[in-house]
């Protein structure tokens, strides 16, 4: 067995964005546990279970947008310092960072500073993935918050303090959903010098929690048509780097780095597990939309602060 991703999820599902495709809502937050003590028994097991299964890749992520609890990114990196797992990356809207950008302080995580990102970089996370559905303000606007700050800052704002970054665009009728829009975004990638792109469509799990949201993917989502014309494009454009687990490919488009990906967990037909999914109360599990799915049950809060009281006083 392989492991592609050991993914973590920080915070609840609170965000400052309001996307209309949101993949967490569809697949539920019931597995979110309250705001506690790390169970670190369990994370140091599930970090034994990546390595030994091959994983290079941390993903922290979220069912909200972990960027608004700094404090609680900064303790896992420092419990992976132990691991050594060579990428450990940070999935974010990044509105609070472009914020911090623009005006020097970030709108709703409080302690988010450039010193904060600054050490988060010094703690290991090499990469910053920032979703959007494009480069265009007038896009990104409506889907994220009135207030979109300006990408291109945002990316050099990243890129000055030592960051690699991703894009990663969710295309959707209207913004990416055609080469010539895709080849829009590997031209400002190239400008901007942003070292990875990932475009995927936007989708709707097999089950779905929010009937209002599986509604607008499957209005505005790319049809099958169109991604294959898509898909056509890049094969034809670009040059095969790379297959990852799960059918994402990996190419080079005119000297840009281009992923073609998926935003959930599909199924394995030999057993790998595409994402190793781990909740701050110990629950593990790999996949997102079904909780059939589980390794490792969670524990009790009052448990976990217990055992936390008893190593601080060690």
């Amino acid at each position: 067995m392989q492991i592609q991703t050991f993914s973590i999820v920080v915070g609840t599902k609170a965000c400052n964005a309001r996307c209309p495709f949101c993949v967490s809502s569809m697949t539920g937050f019931g597995e979110l546990p309250k705001r506690g003590a790390i169970e670190l028994v369990h994370f140091a097991k599930a970090c034994q279970l990546a390595r030994l299964a091959g994983t290079t890749t941390v993903l922290m992520t979220g069912k909200g947008e972990p960027t608004l609890y700094p404090e609680e990114i900064s303790e896992y990196l420092r419990l992976l310092v132990r691991s050594q797992f060579p990428f450990i990356e940070l999935q974010t809207n990044a509105l609070d960072i472009g914020w911090l950008a623009r005006d020097g302080r970030a709108k709703h995580a409080k302690s988010l500073e450039r010193h904060t990102l600054a050490g988060w970089r010094q703690s290991g996370l090499n990469t910053v993935a920032i979703s959007v559905v494009g480069i265009d303000p007038e896009l990104n606007r409506p889907v994220y918050h009135d207030d979109y700050p300006d990408l291109a800052t945002t990316i050099k704002f990243l890129h000055e303090i030592g960051f690699t970054v991703r894009l990663c665009v969710m295309m959707q009728q209207g913004s990416v959903d055609t080469p010539e829009a895709l080849q829009r975004v590997i031209d400002f990638c190239r400008i901007n010098l942003v070292e990875q792109l990932t475009v995927r469509p936007i989708r709707k799990p097999d089950h779905s929690e929010d009937r209002d949201v599986s509604t607008y993917v499957v209005e505005r989502g790319i049809t099958h048509d169109q991604e294959l014309v898509i898909r056509t494009w890049v094969e034809r454009q670009g040059r095969r780097l790379l297959s990852l687990m799960h059918g994402a490919i990996v190419y080079d488009v005119g000297g840009q780095n281009v992923c073609l990906s998926d935003c959930l967990t599909n199924d394995s037909s030999n057993g790998d597990i595409r994402t190793l999914i781990f909740y701050s109360d110990g629950r593990l599990t790999y996949d997102w939309q079904y909780e059939g799915a589980v390794l490792l049950g969670g524990v009790p809060m009052a448990l976990r602060e217990a055992d936390r009281r008893n190593r601080e006083e060690i």
